[in-house]
């Protein structure tokens, strides 16, 4: 009878100990370390608001954009890295991209939420320790990136963005920041497309300016 206990001790020993074995990043790492896990765009609260003439019917068809949108937008920088290139955004030599996460919670979305009446939509950022937390992907450790889309703007022409760079381990937040980028391009999808371009080139400057905040040379 004490054999299985005993089993179970070095089991919970190992457990232990490969825990304790693991990398615990800090915001500090994000500077030094050269790779990084690409989560890709979570539209899980985003907002559609307007309808400029580019766009037809396309308030009609909420759930072609669920469907099919969602998905294509975050392939976008797997099939055109050097244009949309998320390395040289965060300065990193590796990017892995681990976006199943996001696509199946696009694919939860309910279309018929996804337009806004009112021209006044914010994310409640007190809310995005607990989206974080929400996140299980292959990665199990690292330093992990995500942009939490807030809105797609088409009175402002503005898409709003929540960069959020966090543990992958532990779903600590090490650091966010709200990036905008002006839509181009000639259909739905290469419209908002030009925005998340315009965004990342954004996010060159932040991350220099996360960096020089840390004081890393």
């Amino acid at each position: 009878m004490k054999k299985p206990v005993l089993l179970l001790l070095i089991f919970a020993s190992f457990v232990n100990l490969n825990l304790s074995g693991q990398k615990i990043f800090t915001s500090a790492d994000v500077f030094t370390e050269k790779k990084m896990v690409w989560y890709g765009l979570d539209f899980s609260r985003c907002k559609f608001i307007g309808q400029p003439s580019i766009h037809g019917n396309f308030y009609k068809t909420p759930d072609y954009v669920v469907k099919h949108f969602f998905k294509d937008w975050n392939m976008i920088p797997l099939k055109e890295g050097q244009k949309y290139d998320i390395g040289k955004a965060f300065d990193k030599e590796y990017i892995y991209f681990d976006i199943d996460s996001v696509l199946a919670r696009g694919q939860r979305y309910k279309s018929d939420s996804l337009i806004a009446f009112s021209n006044v939509y914010a994310l409640n950022t007190s809310t995005f320790p607990n989206i974080i937390k929400s996140f299980n992907g292959i990665a199990t450790e690292g330093i992990g990136v995500i942009y939490l889309v807030e809105s797609y703007n088409s009175i402002e022409e503005l898409a709003t963005y929540y960069c959020i760079v966090f543990d992958v381990a532990t779903k600590n937040i090490l650091l966010q920041e709200k990036i905008t980028g002006r839509p181009q391009g000639g259909s739905v999808k290469t419209y908002w497309a030009g925005a998340f371009h315009e965004a990342l080139e954004k996010n060159e400057k932040v991350y220099r300016k996360w960096k020089k905040g840390a004081m890393i040379k």
